[in-house]
C-alpha cells in the first residue's frame, strides 16, 4: 500500500507540474547559473545581472561575463598597459611595458635622477636636473651642467652707474656678489668738492659744494661750466651766486660788493678804494667816455665814492645791471628769509656796521660770519649799495640798501647823525636790516652823491 502511495506522488509531480503554483508558491527560474541566459547569473532562483561593464561595478570589482560584479582586477585604459602604477591589462603585472621605470638616469652632464612616468602615462622621463641655457645665476651651482660653476655670472653693473661710479661692477665669488668698489673719489650722499665731478653718483655735479672764491676768468670765462660752484655759469666780472625771489624765480647777484677795475677781466687799476680817483671820463653824473668794470672778488677793498650813475655804468659794462630793491631784500635774507644775513636778531659786530666802535671800509668777505646761505657777503654794513629803484624824491634820487661801516642814523639820507654807541642797538640804522619795516624803508640818496660809504653790487637775469 505504501509503495503505491509513493508512485502516486511521483506520478502527480510529472503529470501535474503546476501543482506547486496552485499551492501559492512561484516556481524558481533557475537553481544554478547554467540555467540562465548569457550575461545573467542565478540568485535565489532568479536570473539577474549586476553589470555590463567594469565601470558599473564598485571600486576594486570587475564585471564577469555572467554580468556579476566580483572583487578583482578591472581592465583600464582599454586593457592597454600605461605607465601609471596600475595593472591596466589585468595580467598581474604593473607597468611591465616600461622596463626603465625607476632606473637611474641623467640629463646631459647634470646630476643623476631616476626615470618616472610622464604625466600622460605614455612614456618615461628622467626627473634629474635639467641644464639651463647658461649659468648666469650667482648661486654656486652648475646650472647648465657643463662642469663649471657660475661661469656666466662673473660680473654685473653696480647699482650706481653715474659720475665717478661709471663702469663699476660686481663679481660673482663663491655664489655671492662682491661689494661694489666705486673708487677713491666716491662720496656717499655728498658732493661737497667743487671739481665738476659727480662724486655721490646721483647724476648731479657739485650740488653740495660751497662757492670757491675764484672768478670765472681766462679759460673758464666761456666754457659753459660752473667752475666755482656758485650756481651761475660763466658769470662775468668775478663771482655771482644764484638767489631766489619770493615768487620762486631766480636771478644772479654778486657775492661781494663791487670793486671798479680798469679791465673787464678784473685786472689793471682799481678805483674808489680810498678816494674819489675815478678818471675824468667817468664822472659822478652826466655822460661817461671811459668804460670801467664792476668786479665781485673776495679780499679787496670795494669801491666807494660811487654815484648811482657810476654804479650803473660799471655794472652795465660787465653785462650786468643794478639790483632792484626786491632782489636785494630776497638775496640779503637768503633762503631762510631772516632779518639779517646771519640770522633773525641783530648782533653787533657780526657785520661791519660800526655799532660797537668807529669803523672803516673792510676788504670784501673779511667779516666771515656776515654771509647768508646763498654765499653773499657784506649785505649788511660795509658800504651802502645803490639800487636801481628811484627814491622818494623822484628821478633825482635812488634807494640804497645794506647800511655802511659809518653807522649812521639818517633821515632819508639827507640828515644823518652818527649812531649813539652804548645805547640799545635797536636804534641802529634800520637799513642794515634785510627787510626794512613798514615805518622805515630803504634809505634814499641823491643819484649824483659820491661819498666814501656809497658803493654797489650788480645783479643779472638767469635764463
Amino acid at each position: 500500500m505504501l509503495r503505491v502511495f509513493r508512485l502516486s506522488l511521483v506520478f502527480m509531480a510529472i503529470i501535474l507540474p503546476g501543482l506547486a503554483a496552485c499551492s501559492g508558491e512561484e516556481a524558481p527560474e533557475c537553481s544554478n547559473d547554467a540555467q540562465c541566459p548569457n550575461g545573467r547569473y542565478c540568485l535565489k532562483g532568479k536570473c539577474i545581472f549586476d553589470c555590463t561593464y567594469d565601470s558599473q561595478c564598485p571600486e576594486g570589482f570587475h564585471c564577469t561575463t555572467r554580468g556579476k560584479c566580483e572583487r578583482g582586477c578591472a581592465k583600464t585604459n582599454g586593457g592597454v598597459e600605461a605607465c601609471d602604477g596600475v595593472d591596466n591589462d589585468c595580467d598581474g603585472s604593473t607597468d611591465e611595458d616600461f622596463p626603465d621605470l625607476g632606473q637611474e638616469c641623467s640629463n646631459g652632464q647634470c646630476p643623476a635622477g631616476i626615470f618616472i612616468c610622464s604625466d600622460d602615462g605614455t612614456h618615461v622621463l628622467c626627473n634629474g636636473m635639467m641644464p639651463s641655457e647658461d649659468d648666469s645665476t650667482c648661486d654656486n651651482m652648475d646650472d647648465d651642467c657643463d662642469g663649471q660653476t657660475d661661469e656666466d655670472a662673473q660680473q654685473r653693473p653696480c647699482p650706481l652707474t653715474q659720475g665717478v661710479c661709471e663702469g663699476s661692477v660686481q663679481t660673482c665669488k663663491n655664489g655671492q656678489w662682491t661689494e661694489c668698489d666705486y673708487g677713491p673719489s666716491y662720496r656717499k650722499d655728498k658732493d661737497e668738492k667743487c671739481d665738476q665731478q659727480d662724486e655721490d653718483c646721483d647724476g648731479l655735479t657739485d650740488e653740495d659744494a660751497h662757492v670757491v672764491p675764484i672768478g670765472e676768468s681766462g679759460d673758464h670765462a666761456n666754457d659753459g661750466v660752473d667752475n666755482n660752484c656758485s650756481g651761475v655759469v660763466d658769470e662775468p666780472g668775478g663771482i655771482m651766486v644764484k638767489a631766489q625771489m619770493h615768487d620762486g624765480t631766480y636771478f644772479a647777484i654778486d657775492a661781494y660788493e663791487t670793486t671798479v677795475f680798469e679791465n673787464p677781466d678784473c685786472t689793471g687799476t682799481r678805483f674808489g678804494e680810498h678816494q674819489d680817483d675815478y678818471p675824468a671820463g667817468f664822472p659822478g653824473q652826466g655822460t661817461h667816455t671811459v668804460e670801467l668794470y664792476a668786479c665781485s672778488l673776495p679780499g679787496i677793498i670795494p669801491s666807494g665814492f660811487m654815484s648811482w650813475y657810476r654804479a650803473q655804468w660799471a655794472c652795465e659794462a660787465q653785462g650786468k645791471r643794478l639790483c632792484t630793491a626786491e632782489e636785494f631784500q630776497a638775496a640779503c635774507s637768503g633762503a631762510a628769509l631772516t632779518a639779517y644775513p646771519y640770522g633773525t636778531n641783530f648782533i653787533p659786530g657780526i657785520c661791519n656796521e660800526g655799532w660797537l666802535e668807529p669803523s672803516e671800509v673792510a676788504p670784501t668777505g673779511s667779516y666771515e660770519s656776515c654771509v647768508n646761505d646763498y654765499g653773499c657777503y657784506d649785505m649788511s654794513g660795509n658800504l651802502n649799495e645803490w639800487l636801481v629803484n628811484d627814491g622818494k624824491f623822484g628821478p633825482i634820487s635812488a634807494q640804497v640798501g645794506g647800511g655802511s661801516y659809518a653807522c649812521l642814523i639818517c633821515d632819508d639820507g639827507l640828515d644823518c647823525t652818527t649812531c649813539p654807541r652804548g645805547l640799545d642797538p635797536f636804534f641802529i640804522d634800520r637799513s642794515t636790516n634785510c627787510n626794512p619795516n613798514i615805518v622805515k624803508d630803504f634809505e634814499n640818496y641823491r643819484k649824483d652823491l659820491t661819498s666814501a660809504d656809497l658803493g654797489t653790487r650788480c645783479c643779472m637775469d638767469l635764463q
